[in-house]
């Protein structure tokens, strides 16, 4: 008994994981998303190679040591002509160290200063492309699933106008109604053929444009249980908070802000390009004499080495370059003024935007709600006028007309529950505290056969 209990453990199990292999939920294709999506990876690769500005800028600052090296064939005469039977002939090697270290350089510190705000600007949009990530995830995951719904739909309006033509016909045959019942309901009916098959190329489409995503192919993806989400108002219900808390954690406005700070430290940097610089400087040649064998090698005149050190302070003073950093630093100075602006427009962006989303979301959860009732509104008048067509009191033109106001009402429903998703999604993403947490929300909408809980390697988020 105990080992048929074993067995059956063991079926039930397999047909779990079996099932969950069938299709694939949205925290599976975020997964996949994370770790094919090439806009995502190239915005990480972006930001490390954003973070050796600051080691490249600091450089400038740091001591700076140079070794050079000579071989050279010199000829020696102790005589006043150029040239004479008494030419002696040596080698000599010549290494020379050259090292400084800048003592007031502030172009070279306001350069430091513009790396670190360019570093911040950096994280700040590799940040918002995690964030992004997962909005453009759960946007095509939801187009699959609303193409999905609106092939079914095509197709079980071809399916019901097919029962119409079959019974028109019927109909006509017995003497019970006119041709022009058959022609109707056959119109209707290659009507939905063509529907179907529209419908259906689009669906293969939006499978296509996800995969773009995720580089993986699927067959099926889990919907919504029972074709219905949750109507859950945003909290805070205040549009005010939703402004306010973006204006303090969105990261495109943290990466402009950056982005500012930068330009003003580089027109900083550039108005100095004409300051004095002062640098502590060493330098040390050593050289190397090789006589030949006719003259002893400790002769006084040429001996078999030398060494040179001198250390001291150097003063640059570049005073006038033509013009170049007057000209630079206006040109900086309108830079600074254009992300200035860029800064306000995306301050403006997230105001408004956030604004709209939560109208958005609070206005769909009302559009829902009548959508809801206007399908069951619609089944019912097609329920009704069918009825009458049986009795003969409307017609079949009557009957297609309800059908397609009931399938338009299903799909309107479907594409509205699948917008205030959306709209849910950005109103987050706009505030800055978008994460993994809303897909594992949502997911638990899906009829997924998830058992457990989900570990995912997740964008870790960059602190500010």
């Amino acid at each position: 008994m105990l080992f048929m209990k074993k067995i059956l453990t063991c079926t039930l199990f397999s047909f779990v994981f079996s099932a969950a292999s069938f299709g694939a939920d949205l925290l599976d294709v975020y997964q996949q998303a994370l770790d094919n999506d090439p806009i995502f990876k190239n915005a990480y690769d972006t930001y490390m190679a954003n973070t050796e500005a600051v080691p490249q800028a600091r450089a400038a600052l740091l001591p700076q040591v140079n070794l050079s090296s000579q071989a050279t064939r010199n000829v020696f005469n102790l005589n006043s002509g150029i040239f004479s039977v008494n030419d002696e002939y040596y080698n000599s090697v010549l290494w020379q160290v050259t090292a400084s270290q800048p003592l007031f350089n502030y172009e070279a510190w306001a350069k430091v200063r513009q790396a670190k705000a360019y570093v911040k600007a950096a994280q700040a949009n590799f940040n918002d492309a995690a964030q992004d990530l997962i909005l453009r995830t759960a946007k095509a995951y939801f187009e699959v699933l609303y193409a999905q719904d609106t092939l079914n739909f095509a197709e079980a309006k071809k399916r019901a106008n097919k029962r119409q033509l079959d019974q028109a016909q019927q109909r006509y045959d017995v003497g019970l109604d006119a041709i022009t019942s058959v022609y109707e309901a056959k119109a209707a009916y290659d009507q939905s053929i063509a529907t179907v098959i529209a419908a259906r190329n689009n669906k293969l489409n939006q499978y296509e444009n996800l995969s773009k995503l995720t580089n993986h192919i699927y067959e099926f993806l889990s919907p919504f249980r029972h074709g219905t989400i949750p109507l859950v108002k945003p909290e805070p219900a205040n549009a005010d908070r939703w402004v306010d808390t973006g204006l303090k954690q969105n990261y495109k406005l943290f990466a402009a802000r950056y982005n500012l700070e930068m330009a003003r430290e580089n027109v900083k940097a550039l108005s100095a390009g004409n300051w004095p610089t002062i640098a502590l400087q060493t330098n040390t040649v050593q050289t190397y004499n090789y006589l030949g064998n006719s003259r002893p090698d400790n002769n006084p005149i040429l001996p078999k080495s030398q060494r040179q050190s001198n250390v001291g302070v150097a003063l640059n003073f570049p005073v006038f370059q033509g013009g170049l950093v007057r000209s630079q630093t206006r040109q900086a100075q309108h830079q600074f003024q254009g992300s200035s602006e860029q800064f306000e427009q995306v301050y403006r962006n997230i105001t408004v935007n956030s604004r709209i989303a939560f109208n958005t979301i609070m206005d769909g959860i009302s559009k829902v709600k009548a959508d809801r009732q206007t399908v069951i509104s619609q089944k019912n008048s097609l329920e009704s006028t069918e009825a009458q067509f049986e009795v003969g009191t409307r017609t079949m033109v009557d009957v297609v007309n309800a059908q397609q106001r009931l399938f338009e009402a299903q799909q309107q429903l479907a594409n509205d529950q699948y917008n205030l998703v959306n709209s849910v999604l950005t109103l987050k993403y706009l505030a800055g505290t978008l994460n993994v947490n809303d897909l594992q929300l949502i997911n638990s909408w899906l009829e997924t056969t998830r058992i457990s809980g989900y570990k995912t390697t997740s964008a870790t988020a960059i602190k500010k």
